[in-house]
């Protein structure tokens, strides 16, 4: 059982209570007005109707395979042998579809809410040159954190926009596709949606957690596809099963999720054997990439993007999905979902108290946390207005939880699961053995709102157990980071600390990094906590902060191109927004750079502490860049709304092209004239009806000659290589 599904089991029966001061009703969602709710839904139709072709990549030519492929029995009864293997496919699908059904959708994220009661939404798919002209990084170290870290710069492929349903298109698709993401952002459940929508015969889909994977034994494709993964699959069935997926490979898909949660990394010397031959899963999974295992079989794989940044290039996805923020109306139907008759109190509350904390709500995982925190504020933690203290309220919640076993001490559960988070994400790992919890004094079941078990196949002993030592993890990976932090707070000796700042600030702990500011900075001591320890650790962390706000602006300076000092710098501003110190923000500004380009894509999380910083900027700026940040119409909004605030002047030259801007959003442009000097471009700003971008229309640019003649400036705004100017 996850985190949040008995504080959502609560919060629902509240939630549908009468409201005499707020009428607003919620329609439940139904089968019926799904589609009216959702602008991208599941299509129980076939998939090779649908219009697009995803990836435009060179036709790849197949290796030939070498080793005996099973083939249909041509002599007299090989129409019952068919027959055979095809029945045995079906019983296996039908069991795969219960193993989907058990998991659900919301599972990984935690909220036990009714499936018709939830509208059908995806996150944004764009499509993106991710090894375009590049290749990975000799050194990067695993990167637990919720940053798309050192993406190969796109030179020539423009992203583009896709829907949910082009995703499977074969005819002319992608043979190999990576979807990718931010912690939360959908990938798992994207996964399980696009694993349900099948139409047999023509087209069928198999879905695999990396997680539930035994990685210890030597397999055969077959037992990792099918023997090893199913309940009640006996070995005959599973054999003819293959064997008809070995015959009709051009009609499956083949879904591999989490990928940065493996237990090996892909080899491209990797030898090529036959399908009979047990071998690691690594090298079945190399064997996949490089087509020599069913050459004309879809494959997907979900992950974090450092993870797959390191894949050789030979075993490399043709197309690379990058899974983004919920869009604004999709982000609406949600919340209404979630908050039902209490939405409007709910929205104004967010926005009057924490404004920062609405771009967060666009991610599907933080819009949870966010609305938990929202509906049950916590007397100890205060108002929930940072990340830091949302997760808190969450996790103090757990206290009322009936189905908590382990009531007699609240205090020391968080202290011990804080513990086994910290030496989890040292050791670069989210899987978390029983045996581990035993050794601190902790069953189990006692932890179950907060830890859950890998899902149990029966009959699959050998993809959970390692020697009898259970495999579990944290209902999402975010939590763990907040228990590490929460350790490093609470737990670890002064001395310690302070030689642990040297890998605090390294790219491995950026999350836990934020979460450590916002504990140590914000919410300072709890209860039985040493308040003078507290004290010391915060003079150590706020030295090293200032130190690192100097060292990387200095060097980000003298190469505003170099997108890891950039990245690292933004890492920095969300420390600063996490701990709620105005003093610290006035020193971030002071090294805050005249010339700053924002990451691209700008990620939702970024946005709060980099907003928090530009508060305190009085400098003059020379350039502000927000090119190809994919902003869409909420965060461009919040930027704006920041920026418009600053001095007359203060910024030289600003670039906004390349962003998913709303009409909506031509005011927020307008005033940005007022501060912004000298030039202005927006290029292809806007976002069109067709999922590519657009400059301003003939209203829009209306709207801009008569806002620009009114200040009266001596601004020119370039769009698609016209000059606009005051004509005063």
């Amino acid at each position: 059982m996850s985190v949040l599904r008995h504080i959502f089991n609560r919060f629902r029966n509240e939630r549908d209570a009468p409201n005499t001061d707020n009428n607003l009703e919620v329609e439940p969602t139904t089968s019926s007005n799904v589609a009216a709710m959702s602008t991208v839904q599941i299509r129980e139709s076939n998939v090779e109707n649908c219009p697009m072709v995803l990836g435009g990549q060179p036709k790849i030519n197949y290796v030939t395979i070498n080793h005996p492929v099973p083939q249909p029995v041509a002599a007299e009864g090989s129409g019952n042998e068919s027959d055979r293997r095809e029945n045995a496919f079906k019983k296996a699908l039908k069991l795969h579809s219960k193993y989907l059904d058990r998991e659900g959708d919301l599972s990984i994220q935690g909220v036990n809410v009714c499936k018709d009661e939830i509208p059908v939404v995806h996150p944004s798919i764009t499509q993106i040159p991710f090894y375009e002209g590049k290749s990975a990084p000799k050194e990067e170290s695993y990167q637990p954190s919720d940053k798309l870290s050192k993406l190969p710069k796109y030179q020539q492929e423009e992203p583009k926009r896709i829907q949910f349903d082009e995703i499977l298109r074969k005819d002319g698709g992608s043979s190999f596709i990576s979807i990718i993401g931010y912690p939360g952002s959908g990938k798992s459940v994207l996964s399980k949606r696009l694993a349900r929508s099948y139409t047999w015969p023509h087209h069928i889909c198999w879905h695999r957690k990396f997680m539930d994977i035994n990685y210890r034994d030597k397999l055969t494709i077959e037992e990792l596809i099918f023997k090893k993964a199913l309940p009640g699959l006996d070995d005959d069935t599973s054999a003819q099963a293959f064997n008809w997926l070995v015959e009709n490979d051009d009609k499956a898909t083949l879904i591999f999720d989490g990928f940065d949660q493996a237990e090996f990394e892909l080899k491209g010397n990797s030898p090529k054997e036959d399908y009979q031959t047990p071998m690691h899963v690594r090298d079945i999974m190399a064997n996949l990439c490089s087509k020599h295992f069913l050459p004309n079989c879809r494959l997907i794989f979900t992950s974090r993007p450092h993870s797959m940044i390191f894949v050789p290039k030979p075993l490399r996805p043709s197309s690379t999905l990058l899974l983004g923020d919920l869009a604004p109306a999709d982000m609406k139907k949600m919340f209404v979902a979630y908050t039902g008759t209490k939405s409007d109190e709910i929205w104004t509350k967010l926005n009057n108290n924490a404004p920062n904390l609405v771009p967060l709500c666009h991610n599907p995982l933080m819009l949870q946390m966010i609305i938990s925190s929202q509906f049950h504020p916590s007397k100890r933690i205060g108002d929930a207005t940072t990340l830091t203290r949302v997760f808190a309220t969450v996790v103090e919640n757990l206290r009322r939880s009936e189905n908590l076993r382990y009531q007699e001490d609240f205090n020391e559960l968080v202290l011990k699961l804080s513990q086994v988070a910290y030496n989890a994400t040292k050791n670069g790992t989210v899987v978390i053995t029983t045996k581990q919890l035993r050794k601190i004094d902790l069953d189990p079941s006692t932890v179950q709102d907060i830890v859950i078990q890998l899902f149990a196949h029966d009959g699959a002993t050998n993809s959970r157990v390692f020697d009898g030592d259970c495999r579990l993890y944290f209902c999402h990976q975010t939590f763990q980071e907040f228990f590490a932090a929460f350790y490093i707070i609470y737990q670890m000796l002064v001395k310690d600390f302070k030689a642990f700042m040297k890998n605090l600030f390294k790219d491995h702990w950026s999350v836990v990094r934020r979460f450590t500011s916002g504990l140590l900075l914000d919410l300072g001591p709890l209860p039985d906590s040493d308040a003078k320890n507290l004290g010391t650790k915060k003079e150590i962390f706020v030295e090293t902060l200032h130190q690192q706000l100097a060292k990387i602006s200095s060097k980000y300076v003298k190469n505003t191109d170099d997108k890891a000092l950039r990245d690292k710098l933004f890492d920095l501003y969300a420390c600063v927004g996490e701990g709620k110190d105005s003093s610290i923000a006035t020193k971030a500004a002071e090294h805050f750079p005249t010339t700053i380009r924002l990451p691209q894509p700008m990620n939702s999380n970024l946005v709060p502490g980099f907003l928090y910083v530009m508060k305190h900027v009085t400098k003059q700026l020379d350039e502000l860049s927000l090119t190809d940040c994919f902003l869409d119409e909420n965060s461009f909004h919040e930027i704006a709304s920041v920026i418009k605030e600053m001095k007359p002047g203060q910024i030289g030259k600003m670039d906004i092209y390349g962003n998913h801007l709303q009409p909506s959003n031509i005011d927020d442009v307008i005033g940005l004239f007022g501060v912004v000097r000298d030039v202005m471009s927006m290029f292809r700003c806007f976002i069109g009806g067709d999922g590519w971008g657009r400059d301003a229309n003939q209203d829009e640019r209306s709207k801009l000659r008569t806002a620009l003649n009114k200040i009266g400036s001596g601004l020119l705004v370039y769009v698609d290589g016209t000059i606009l100017r005051s004509q005063k």
